[in-house]
């Protein structure tokens, strides 16, 4: 047990640095997966139906950027059907690198606001993460 607790401390002695320099922000030395993320919101109803939404858009709540993902025309269809839509993605890594940042994501049936939800999102050296906020979106009356 002595020699657990020795083994521990130097270990965690070994971890400590004091460089100015901010390993977080260093990623050359990481090596990433090919795959590209992208973190989705799902729209139901009450009943669990997916809800299809007319438009949506994502906007960073610092300064108002509109950072909603462009979607071809049979994408946009398997969203509806599924009632899943993209909130941040790996397009984004690169500028948000070791960053977090809210987001608000607002989805409209005709001209009618019917999801409006906040996110606190973020990504490592390699791809996108969600920090805060639920995906799961149930509506009352679609």
């Amino acid at each position: 047990m002595k020699s657990f607790i020795v083994i521990t401390f130097v270990l965690l002695a070994l971890n400590c640095s004091d460089n100015d320099t901010d390993d977080a922000s260093n990623c050359s030395d990481v090596f990433c997966t090919q795959e590209f993320r992208t973190i989705t919101v799902s729209v139901k109803d009450r009943d669990g139906v997916a809800v299809a939404l007319d438009k949506f858009k994502v906007v960073v709540l610092a300064g108002g950027e509109d950072i909603t993902l462009n979607t071809a025309n049979g994408e946009y269809d398997g969203m509806i059907k599924n009632g899943t839509y993209p909130l941040f993605s790996d397009k984004y890594s690169m500028e948000y690198r070791n960053k977090e940042l809210e987001v608000n994501f607002k989805g409209y049936i005709g001209n009618s606001l019917v999801v409006d939800s906040h996110y606190t999102v973020g990504a490592d050296c390699c791809h996108v993460t969600l920090i805060e906020g639920e995906t799961a979106i149930v509506i009352d009356n679609p």
